[in-house]
């Protein structure tokens, strides 16, 4: 299979779920100390002025929106569509989907309000950014970092993501559109959600790959 679920993301998640599920409680229970310590981690990192570090953390967080996940989604499943491997290239688009549907969900069913800083309407938690980006990061280190053939790309290609996903969370903040805890939700939520796809996809693909004649042929 194309798709498989390594040890270490098993692992990671079943920790991004628990991460996630102890956030929502936490930020649903609106206790008082969760919003104290949003607060202090804003205050400390929120942008008081425009300098060139502002301009890049803008960047990253335009680099990291849900549209642009999306396209580079979109991408790398019509990369897979046109190899003749398109039961994962429709996995990729109906993981990324359907974490973003339910994502918007929760946000609506806890209802919490942006930080005082932020300038546009809709919901904090979780965030959207952060939980594109890291469905795409996930799908990443599953479909693209096994395949490459030098081992030193594959750390660099693996940091580099990282890296992207931690300077995501910092520029939320940062730029006052999220607090702390709605990004790590989000990035947390984006783990455990690919990782519950990759089940899906072992579990089911080779059955729609038997019973669909025009994917018969196709590599799974």
């Amino acid at each position: 299979m194309i798709v498989r679920m390594p040890e270490y993301l098993k692992k990671a998640g079943i920790a991004a779920a628990i991460v996630f599920l102890l956030l929502l409680l936490l930020v649903g229970l609106r206790l008082n100390s969760v919003s104290s310590l949003d607060r202090a981690v804003s205050n400390a990192l929120a942008m008081n002025d425009f300098t060139a570090g502002s301009l890049f953390l803008r960047t990253v967080w335009i680099l990291g929106s849900p549209l642009a996940d999306f396209i580079y989604a979109v991408i790398l499943s019509g990369l897979l569509y046109f190899s003749n491997l398109r039961i994962p290239a429709i996995w990729i688009m109906l993981t990324y989907i359907t974490g973003i549907i339910v994502g918007q969900i929760l946000k609506v069913a806890i209802g919490r309000t942006r930080p005082a800083g932020h300038l546009s309407g809709g919901y904090s938690f979780p965030s959207n950014h952060l939980l594109a980006a890291f469905i795409v990061i996930t799908i990443i280190f599953v479909l693209i970092l096994p395949n490459l053939s030098s081992n030193n790309l594959k750390v660099w290609f693996g940091w580099a993501a990282i890296t992207f996903g931690l300077l995501l969370i910092e520029a939320g903040v940062y730029l006052q559109e999220h607090f702390i805890t709605d990004n790590l939700a989000g990035g947390s939520f984006g783990i455990a959600w690919v990782t519950l796809w990759i089940w899906l996809y072992e579990k089911y693909a080779r059955r729609l790959h038997d019973r669909i004649p025009a994917l018969k042929y196709d590599e799974i």
